[in-house]
This record gives structure tokens, sequence and C-alpha cells, in this order.
């Protein structure tokens, strides 16, 4: 014979399931029955059935594909201005190209012009003197014009070793005029009164401390003397080692016609 135990707590379980159970059956019902009534209230205004999840549908709406989408704020902005700095800069480039085109044409310009008075004013053939300038491939235009202004103004011809350029260790270029050039300015000046050479006692090793030149002028009462010192102007080239005091006296010289005549 089979005894049967009830057991309290499996049959309390088994009451509780069956009430809960009943308790998710009815909300359930309710929640159907109230949905259904709500869309019939809105079918009968002419309204769509709603969604059961309207931001899900709006966001499968925006974005139908389902990819994500990258947004940079300021791009636009900052592909713009990178945009508009490299069109500046192109425009730029662009205006000084002109303009250094513009200076070089002018520049030869006057060179051309100038080749032909200076030729014309010393006798000789504007082919040849051209020449001669384009030989001086180093020298800017700039000290080319000046030269050919100053070979019109002296008469001195480049040709003949009376004028030229010279330049300096800064690399600035500028109008050099010979002993050739200083003899003719001097011989051919109608003031020209003669000129005296004068040296210190001093002695630094077997030179001149100094040498100075005079030059007196008819026209003139004072003349004009200028002295050259050797520990300023002694060059460092072979001729400066050989015969030191006569270049010395030529720097005298020289600097003392550029004053007095030229």
């Amino acid at each position: 014979m089979k005894t049967t135990v009830d057991r309290p707590s499996e049959k309390l379980n088994e009451r509780l399931s069956e009430g809960s159970s009943e308790k998710l059956s009815e909300r359930s019902s309710k929640s159907n029955k109230r949905t259904q009534a709500l869309k019939g209230i809105l079918e009968r205004q002419g309204i769509e059935a709603i969604p059961e999840d309207p931001i899900k549908v709006d966001i499968e709406a925006a974005n139908p594909t389902g990819t994500s989408r990258i947004v940079t704020f300021g791009s636009e902005k900052t592909h713009k201005s990178a945009s508009s700095k490299a069109s500046l800069a192109q425009s730029t480039a662009q205006s000084i190209t002109q303009s250094t085109a513009q200076y070089i044409g002018l520049f030869n310009r006057l060179i051309d012009e100038e080749l032909g008075r200076a030729a014309a004013g010393l006798g000789m053939d504007k082919v040849e003197l051209k020449a001669w300038v384009d030989l001086q491939m180093d020298v800017p235009a700039k000290a080319i014009l000046a030269l050919l202004r100053s070979m019109q103004s002296l008469h001195l011809d480049p040709l003949c070793e009376e004028i030229g350029l010279t330049q300096f260790e800064d690399g600035q270029w500028q109008v050099f005029i010979t002993i050739e050039g200083c003899s003719k300015l001097l011989n051919q000046h109608p003031q020209f009164n003669g000129l005296v050479f004068n040296q210190a006692d001093t002695l630094i090793d077997g030179v001149p401390e100094w040498i100075e030149c005079t030059i007196h002028r008819k026209d003139r009462e004072v003349p004009t003397t200028v002295r050259e010192y050797l520990t300023e102007v002694r060059g460092e080239n072979s001729i400066w080692q050989k015969m030191p005091r006569r270049m010395l006296r030529h720097r005298a010289l020289q600097q003392c016609v550029r004053l007095a005549i030229a």
C-alpha cells in the first residue's frame, strides 16, 4: 500500500505559479484590448496605426541602410580656410614673378639705352661695348647701369682699363676708377694745377704707416688732401706683397681724385 505525503512547499509553489500565470495572461489580454481599442479610435479618426516603437522607426527612416555616418564639425570651414590660404599663396607667387619679370625687363631696356649713349660718347661701336658688358656675368644689372652712366659723365673707357667694377667683402659692387682713369681725369681737367704726395716717417714692416695725396686746382684756394693708412687698405693679393708702397700711393691718389676731380 502506497502512502502519499503532501509537501506544503510544493503545493504553495504550484499555487503561486498558477496565480502568476493567470495574472500575466489577464494583464496581456487587457493590454491587447487597450491596444486594439486605441487602434480602432485612430482608424476612425483617419490616423494610421501607431507603430510599436516610434523612435526605432524614425531612426530606421533617417538611416535606411543601417550604416553609420560620421559628422565632423568645422571641417568645411577648415577646408575653405586651407583652400583660401593656398589660393592666396599662389596669387602672391604669381604677383612676385610678374613684378620680377617687369623689373628685369625695365633694367634690360635701360641698359640697352645707356649702352648706346655711352658708346656714342666714347666714339666706339655699341656692339663692342655690349660684348664687354655681357662678359660681366656675375655683376648685377644695377651695378652695370651705374657703370654705364659713370662712363658717360667721366668719359672713361672700360676697354682701355680706365674704369671698371669692384666687389667688396660684403658682396656689394661699386664703380672703380683705375690709375689710368685717374691720370686721364687729372691731365684732361682744365682746372688741375698739380699734386703732391707725403708719407709717414713711421714704418710698418718697412712700409710707411700712411701716404697722403694733395691735389691743387686753379679755381680753389684750398687744395684737397686725402690720407690712406696701410692697415686699413692693405690687400692680400700678390701685387700688394710685391709693391706695397706703390699700392698704398695708388689708393691715396684714387680717393683724392674722387673728391677733387671726379
